[in-house]
């Protein structure tokens, strides 16, 4: 088990910045595509008691599950074009009772890891063992945040999306009239509501207009 930050997970943000992250791409998902088969990223701010969990599943076999509790951040990933090309292996090694229990959750898919890393509060990222930056390439929203998910989406879902207004949601800015419009004209508050709840995005103010 390796306590320390290896150079790949040293990249990454703290647990409040990858809650938000989480919660911006789904947010974004949301509203680019009201087709829940179609979407990539997934936050549910319910999850359990004190907890919350963060999915992303490609559709070709790639995904990963990260889990926020009182304790930390827990995630695990498989990586299908790794595994496909030999560069990855599957398997998790020696790692705490915490994060063994987090595996063992059926949700989660444990058989299929290529990488597991968790970090405790107050503490460093840790992992079972020294991962490089391809090996942790499922997770490039969080160290790409907003220009990541501007580029990745604009090619998925092939529409233009404006920078600023994707920006804005990773900003956690709340759901108004005018900046569901600039995403995507076709959905409303209305529609997204039951998602919004879902993954704990910020509500707008009833009393502000749709002007910003």
């Amino acid at each position: 088990m390796n306590e320390s930050s290896p150079n790949s997970t040293g990249l990454l943000p703290e647990i409040g910045q990858c809650r938000n992250l989480f919660r911006a791409a789904a947010m974004l998902d949301a509203i680019l595509s009201p087709e829940w088969e179609y979407r990539y990223y997934s936050y549910n701010s319910a999850w359990d008691a004190a907890e919350e969990m963060a999915s992303m599943r490609d559709g070709e076999g790639s995904h990963y599950f990260a889990l926020f509790t009182p304790r930390g951040l827990y995630i695990k990933g498989f990586d299908s074009e790794r595994i496909k090309s030999g560069e990855a292996v599957l398997g998790v090694g020696d790692v705490p009772e915490d994060v063994t229990k987090f595996l063992q959750e059926p949700a989660f898919i444990g058989d299929e890891t290529t990488f597991c890393i968790w970090r405790s509060v107050g503490k460093e990222w840790s992992a079972d063992k020294s991962y490089g930056e391809q090996d942790l390439q499922v997770l490039r929203l969080l160290t790409g945040g907003a220009a990541y998910y501007s580029e990745w989406a604009s090619e998925y879902y092939e529409t233009r999306l404006d920078p600023q207004a994707v920006q804005r949601i990773f900003d956690l800015e709340p759901l108004t009239t005018d900046l569901l419009a600039m995403l995507n004209p076709e959905v409303n508050q209305a529609n997204i509501e039951e998602d919004r709840i879902e993954i704990g995005y910020p509500q707008a103010d009833s009393k502000a207009g749709s002007n910003e």
